[in-house]
Formats: C-alpha cells, structure tokens, sequence
C-alpha cells in the first residue's frame, strides 16, 4: 500500500516522531476515547446519589458507552478497510464531542444513558481507527515503539483524567461531563491534517470478507483476542467499582480514587515505555503471564482491604502488568497482518473487548446482589490468575514444538 506519510526506516523513535501532526492526532483521539470512561470513574458515587442510582445500576454508564461497539465496531472496521478512514475519524471525534456535551443537561438517569449510547457509537468507529493507524503512520520496526508510546500517552492522560473528574465533580457531575466539548478542536484538526491512510480499493466486500476470515484464524490473534478480553474485564471491573470501595470502606472522597487510579497509570507508563526493548528478548506469552500475575496480585490487595497506602501499592502493581499487556496485545494484532485487513482485525478485536467492558460492570454488579464488594475483587483477581496459568500453559507447549 502507497503510504501518504514517510515511514522511517530505522527503529528510532522519539519527540520528533510523536509530534507528527498525523502520529500526534491519532495519540489525541486515544485520550479522548479513554476520557469516555477513566474521567468519569471518579464521578459515578456522585452521579448515583443526585440521581438516586442504587450501586448494582450505576455499572450501566459504563455498559451504555461501551455496548455498541459490540454491534458496530465490525461494520465500522469494513468501511474503514474498505473505503478509507479520514472520514470515519473526523465525524466521529465530532459525534463524541457533542454527545458528551450533551450528556451535562441530562435531566435524568435516562437520558444520561441515551448520551452515552451516542458516545458509544462514536467510540465504535473511533477505537480501532487510534490502532489502525499507528501501524498505517510507521514501518513494522517502528510500530511496538508506538502502541508503547500510545499506551504511556494513555497512562499519563489516565492519571490527570480522574483527576480533573474527581475535582469537577466537586462541584457537580454535570461539570465533567462539559471537558467533552473540547474533543471538537480535535475533529478540527483532523479535517485540516489527517490524511487518507487506507485510499479505497477494488476489492470486493466477498473477497475483503474471505480474506479476513482466513487471517483471523491465526494463533496469534487467538492469543491476542484472548488477551484483550481478560485485560479489559480486568480494568473495567476494578475501575468502575473502586470508586465505591474507596468511598463506602474508607470514606474517602472521589479525589481519593482519582489518585489511586493515576498511581496504576504511573504504573503502566513505567513498563509501556520500555517495551519495545524488553520484548525482543522474551517470547510474548511469558511476559503476558508475568504481567497477569502483577495484576493478579493487586487485586488480591485491594480485596484485602488493609489501607490506602497498601491499596496505592496494589494500584501501581496492577499498572506495571497493565504497561505490558497493553501494547503486547495490539502489536500481536498488527503485527504482519496485511494494511487492508487491519481494520477488520482490530473491530474484531474490540468487539471482544466491549463485551468484557460491558460484562465486567454488568457482571459485578450483578454479584453485588449477593455479595459485597471485597467479594468482587477476589473474583477479578482469580480470573486474572487463570490468565496466567494458561498463559504459561502456552508458553511451556509453544517451547515442546518448538524443540
């Protein structure tokens, strides 16, 4: 594929790659994507006593935003594929903008929900685009680079996003939902900047569909499928009822999360930065099961529940996997498959991933029918334990084949 942007050919990458103003957009429209939710984290013990939303149903907020992709992120990744992917970034940034906007004159819990589904929407054209195009903007050695920049560009914005969500809803929730209007300057920009990565082609839906059936077969995909999924039932899970922990267990107000949830992205730039060096010496499935581990063993902490400092250190711990699986898991979806299917591939990719974001908050809030919610950490960190024993399992058979 004939790219409209010089990529380099050496493995170098530093402040004059990132600021390409196409590399540098498509970092932009990761952190708006992730403001969807790590600003809002913070704020949902304070949606749910204005609203008067009872703790199993404030996961909906998360489920609203995160449910259509399941449904759209296919349709989404074809006409990328298919018919380019400038514009599909420049009226989707624009839609998560307004509805977001939007969601601040939100007079009820319904309609709260009915703006979240229109970001949703957005989010299912924009997710596999901050993917995608990376690996269309750089040559194959440069790509790990990236998606670890992007992971650390994401950590950072992880770290002042709770923040700022924490401090706005100080004064209302209402007010953090307005920073949403400022992802329009963005759309704005990718209008004026972006250029067509993916010009379309001759190929036929029939073909494009044969053709990615056939690639997704491939046991690497599985691994990084499989990895995605887990990692996001993970996150979303701790994310969206740590709040509650912290404020119901300690008292503690939504700054207090915010914090904790900077501390696992402090965590996460650590080892996200140096990944593109660490992953040529070991094979992918052993740095995964180290990594699983790490997160395995936060959240046992956290459901320990012996205070805010060892809770910090639990955060960070599950950071430091969270930094190491993250980029891992896109470079395994990018990583030689063919320019013209990546977009299927990676909607694929996050269909799965937004079931496990919409199953981790649907899921443990249904066990908080049942349950308290220590219980919902020690589920978490069993699933993430099992993640790492098949993981190994992996491991060991991939090392008999290959003897």
């Amino acid at each position: 594929m004939d790219q409209l942007i010089p990529r380099a050919q050496t493995q170098r990458f530093g402040v004059a790659e990132i600021c390409n103003p196409p590399l540098a957009i498509s970092f932009a429209a990761s952190v708006a994507l992730m403001s969807g939710a790590t600003m809002l984290y913070p704020v949902l013990p304070v949606l749910a006593a204005d609203l008067g939303v009872d703790d199993a149903r404030i996961g909906l907020v998360m489920v609203a935003y995160t449910g259509p992709a399941i449904v759209l992120a296919p349709l989404f990744g074809l006409i990328a594929d298919l018919y380019g992917r400038r514009w599909m970034l420049i009226l989707g940034l624009a839609l998560f903008a307004l509805a977001g906007g939007a969601a601040s004159l939100a007079s009820s819990f319904e309609w709260l929900l009915f703006c979240r589904v229109l970001q949703g929407v957005a989010m299912s054209a924009l997710t596999p685009l901050t993917i995608v195009l990376i690996s269309d903007l750089l040559s194959e050695d440069q790509e790990i680079h990236g998606q670890g920049f992007k992971v650390a560009i994401d950590r950072i914005a992880q770290i002042l996003l709770p923040l700022l969500g924490g401090a706005l809803a100080l004064i209302s929730w209402q007010a953090a939902m307005l920073p949403y209007l400022l992802v329009l300057p963005l759309s704005l920009a990718a209008l004026l900047w972006m250029p067509e990565t993916r010009a379309p082609g001759t190929e036929t839906l029939r073909e494009y569909l044969v053709r990615t059936a056939r690639a997704l077969r491939e046991p690497r995909l599985t691994m990084a499928f499989a990895t995605g999924f887990l990692r996001f039932f993970l996150d979303f899970g701790l994310f969206t009822y740590l709040p509650l922990l912290i404020a119901l267990r300690y008292g503690a107000p939504a700054t207090t999360s915010g914090w904790l949830i900077a501390v696992c992205a402090v965590g996460s730039i650590v080892t996200a930065v140096s990944v593109g060096h660490i992953h040529t010496r070991q094979p992918p499935e052993r740095l995964l099961a180290l990594a699983f581990f790490a997160s395995a063993a936060g959240l046992a902490i956290i459901a320990m529940g012996q205070g805010l400092g060892l809770a910090a250190f639990a955060a960070l711990l599950f950071g430091l996997g969270n930094g190491v699986i993250s980029p891992l898991q896109k470079s395994l979806l990018t990583r030689r498959t063919p320019a013209n299917l990546r977009g299927g591939v990676v909607s694929v990719d996050r269909v799965i991933q937004q079931i496990a974001k919409s199953a981790a908050p649907a899921l443990m809030g249904a066990l908080l029918l049942v349950a308290n919610l220590e219980t919902v950490f020690w589920c978490l960190a069993a699933l993430s334990a099992l993640g790492t024993l098949a993981l190994i399992a992996v491991s060991v058979w991939r090392g008999k084949v290959s003897a």
